[in-house]
């Protein structure tokens, strides 16, 4: 919850990283490639300890969304973007 408002929020993270556009031959940055995250959750894709078990649970979530827009991926790829 935001502190001022009280109202719940969340964060965009793109699941493929953005970093790695020039390995793919469509754009990274489109709806289907970017999920919405507490912000404790995008810190743990970010800088914590077994966040590839989060990493997977979104890649099993999205991974018919990413194909549909030519986003073709396999979580062990996936999984290296990320350091595992």
């Amino acid at each position: 919850m935001r502190k001022n408002s009280g109202k719940n929020y969340t964060e965009p993270h793109h699941l493929v990283p953005m970093a790695f556009s020039e390995q793919f031959n469509v754009s990274l940055d489109v709806e289907e490639n970017i999920v919405s995250l507490c912000s404790n959750c995008h810190n743990q894709i970010h800088y914590g300890a077994d966040a590839d078990k989060l990493i997977e649970k979104l890649y099993e979530e999205r991974k018919d969304a990413l194909a549909s827009v030519g986003i073709i991926i396999t979580l062990e790829q996936l999984l290296s973007m990320y350091g595992y």
